[in-house]
């Protein structure tokens, strides 16, 4: 049998008029001795902060966490980092939880202080893959941008393999796939950097981007990179989440109208395997703004022809709209989560809702049996709900401080965020022609 025994200590606050009462600190007499200097370390590093009310030690050898509960003495967004920089230098990992079964008497926010044993290791990343896969990411880009933007030149009975050997050891087609590349590329690299500058001025530890070439579709299958360790609060995960998107579309949105003023305006030609790309609420005002009439024309069937700048600034903004899906650790599942915390499960489930229902009516049977539906389906919806489910599923894990809450200005920018997502978003990206 296991017996527990309690000891008293008394707390002195930074507040003289407080009289708290006596701290009561419970140790498992099995694990007194390794969790005794724990428990006494926690509150040298929280006890100026907070209003230590108890402590509580596990009564399990491995995989509990040590409970220190109170109340706030000052917003978790002002201590949090401190702690977490003390407890890391011990080999702790803190996670701060509001008190939810906590009486609401008194001032100060209710929390609770879980440390548990172990930190999370910063991997070692190696920059020369993060190299190697931007230069190939390029020779994959510029060898659709090749394809997509030259007519002559090639020889068409040439196979795949044949095809591609001959535009890459070939300057002269390289040159001409440099629009697309670098359009579509640039779109990307500021997206990533936008993450990882964010990143490192809240220094969290990421790595480089590391771009993911594909020498088909779109020549990149997109970029990310990847955080070495947990993030710490809220507000950084916002940030960070964030500011990927943004500085994509300072690059995206510009060369958008860029693209659409140097395109042509034609009747598209019906050709076997032509593909149709889709509108969202930015793309279809941009075209109306630029040409003047509503884009595809029901009526005389006029549409416009994207040249390379337009297409690989579409494509940005679509995998933008992708990465703002409210889904869990994409950039809309940071955001939203960011902002509403478990409420942002309402978001999660909407989204996953949405895009089943668009799938369901991409499928032909369903298209066949109520017209219209191709306009607004697209079964590949049901290989994003595959993918979300095996990227960590739809849901956002709590940051270790998932007690601060955003301040006013990022609340807003979060709102602002959600409403270009809906601008971007595009509900058939692709249909055929």
């Amino acid at each position: 049998m296991i017996t527990t025994f309690v000891l008293y200590l008394q707390v002195e606050s930074m507040e003289p008029e407080r009289n708290l009462p006596p701290l009561q600190l419970q140790l498992n007499s099995a694990f007194a001795a390794a969790y005794g200097d724990v428990a006494k370390t926690a509150l040298d590093i929280v006890g100026q902060d907070m209003a230590v009310e108890s402590i509580n030690t596990p009564d399990q050898p491995a995989g509990e966490a040590l409970e220190v509960r109170g109340r706030l003495l000052r917003p978790s967004a002002d201590v949090f980092s401190r702690w977490l920089a003390e407890f890391n230098r011990r080999g702790f990992t803190p996670f701060l939880r509001q008190d939810e079964g906590a009486a609401t008497a008194g001032t100060g926010k209710s929390v609770v202080l879980q440390v548990l044993a172990g930190v999370v290791p910063r991997t070692q990343s190696n920059p020369w893959i993060n190299l190697v896969l931007f230069v190939v990411t390029v020779l994959s880009t510029l060898f659709v941008g090749v394809l997509y933007g030259v007519d002559a030149g090639l020889d068409p009975n040439a196979g795949f393999l044949e095809l591609m050997w001959q535009i890459l050891t070939t300057p002269a087609l390289l040159v001409k796939g440099l629009p697309f590349a670098a359009t579509l590329l640039g779109i990307l690299t500021a997206h990533e950097f936008g993450h990882y500058f964010a990143a490192r001025y809240h220094n969290v530890a990421v790595t480089l981007p590391y771009f993911l070439p594909m020498p088909l579709g779109f020549g990149t299958l997109g970029a990310f990179i990847r955080l070495k360790e947990p993030v710490p609060d809220r507000r950084k995960l916002f940030d960070i989440g964030v500011a990927g998107p943004l500085a994509g579309l300072v690059l995206a949105v510009p060369l958008l109208f860029y693209g659409l003023h140097t395109s042509p305006m034609t009747v598209p030609q019906a050709v076997e395997g032509a593909m149709l790309e889709g509108n969202s609420i930015l793309y279809y005002f941009a075209k109306l703004w630029t040409f003047g009439q509503a884009l595809p024309n029901p009526t005389t069937g006029m549409d416009v022809m994207m040249n390379d700048v337009t297409f690989a600034a579409w494509i940005g903004l679509l995998v933008t709209a992708l990465n703002l899906l409210p889904l869990g650790q994409l950039d809309g599942g940071h955001t939203v989560f960011a902002l509403f915390g478990k409420g942002a499960r309402i978001f999660n489930w909407a989204t996953l809702g949405g895009m089943f229902v668009l799938g369901i009516a991409g499928l032909g049977e369903v298209q066949a049996r109520i017209p219209g539906l191709e306009n607004v389906g697209w079964s590949g919806w049901f290989l994003w709900l595959v993918l979300i489910n095996l990227l960590g599923g739809p849901f956002h894990p709590p940051a270790l401080d998932d007690v601060t809450e955003l301040d006013p200005r990022r609340r807003w920018i979060g709102y602002g965020v959600i409403a270009i997502f809906v601008l971007i978003f595009t509900p058939v990206p692709l249909r055929m022609l």
